[in-house]
């Protein structure tokens, strides 16, 4: 096949552009040919909405959600709903993004959903002195990553870290990776690390004993998917398709509210009662987690791909 990637911005460390680079990629490693024009191309491959260039004659589209505030939804989306009534196919990152726009639009001509993914490379050795010491240092390390703003609920994350190291008394230290972080808790265990290289996050996945992640109806969340590909359990929030990643390989903490699908501000979270979990379960007490092989995604759109375009 050869496949247009359209909506992809290369130069951005964003999570639809990270998995997009990623994807690419394996599907490079499976045979296929990515072109840059869709005027080359069997199919496009639209992230969300298409940037203005030509695509080609069959089109599926990746949607990262969409914008759900009130009066957001109609005119924000016009482009993505344009492009998700004519797309051959829509590809859903989760459960609850399919559940959630099928409750507002009407059905796409052909949808999947498929999962994120990422290279399943485990980190053996640190690089850093300084998280070599870190680990040596705490009994519990902890980590939480986003592009910071409300939804991602950096101030209820740290709350949550701070009843774990005070109920269950552990000496332990909180990692927050990402830019903007919204909320700031002065304390000599909790380091905000800011934009790191992925060498360097990955190793911090690695080493943590687990990943706090309580945004509020997240999608399908790169930094979770990464943190599972090193085998580091997550805690999250019941709304949201965070939970269909993590599944019984960690904790999810029940929303005060339930969702109904209907629109929502992603920027003002309900509150959440962090108190609720009285314990962390051990590594031989958990489940499992969802497939977050890069390979396995990569299939799973080879064999959309191939069946718009034999259509």
């Amino acid at each position: 096949m050869k496949i247009d990637f359209d909506g992809v911005n290369t130069s951005s460390r964003s999570g639809p552009n990270t998995f997009a680079f990623c994807l690419a990629h394996a599907l490079s490693d499976l045979g296929h040919d990515i072109v840059e024009t869709g005027m080359r191309a069997d199919v496009s491959l639209v992230f969300i909405e298409p940037s203005g260039k030509t695509l080609a004659n069959k089109i599926v589209q990746r949607l990262d959600g969409v914008w759900s505030k009130p009066k957001e939804f109609s005119w924000r989306n016009e482009a993505i709903k344009k492009l998700y009534q004519q797309a051959n196919a829509v590809v859903f990152q989760s459960e609850f993004d399919k559940d959630f726009v099928l409750s507002h639009w009407q059905a796409p001509k052909s949808h999947s959903v498929i999962h994120n993914g990422t290279q399943l490379k485990q980190v053996k050795n640190f690089s850093s002195p300084t998280l070599e010491a870190m680990r040596q240092r705490y009994e519990k390390v902890f980590v939480c990553s986003a592009n910071w703003h409300r939804q991602k609920r950096l101030k209820e994350n740290i709350d949550l870290y701070n009843h774990l190291r005070e109920s269950l008394k552990l000496d332990s230290c909180l990692i927050v990776m990402g830019d903007h972080p919204d909320y700031r808790y002065a304390a000599s265990h909790v380091y905000y690390a800011g934009s790191v290289p992925r060498d360097v996050y990955m190793q911090i996945y690695s080493m943590a004993d687990w990943m706090i992640h309580l945004s509020w109806c997240d999608h399908c969340p790169n930094v979770v998917v990464e943190c599972l590909s090193q085998e580091t359990p997550v805690i999250c929030s019941s709304d949201g398709g965070t939970k269909e990643l993590v599944k019984d390989f960690g904790v999810v903490l029940n929303e005060s509210v339930t969702f109904s699908n209907t629109l929502f501000d992603y920027d003002n979270p309900p509150e959440l009662d962090v108190t609720q979990i009285k314990t962390l379960p051990t590594k031989t007490q958990l489940g499992v987690h969802a497939d977050v092989d890069i390979v396995t995604s990569a299939k799973a759109y080879e064999q959309l791909l191939l069946k718009v375009i034999l259509q």
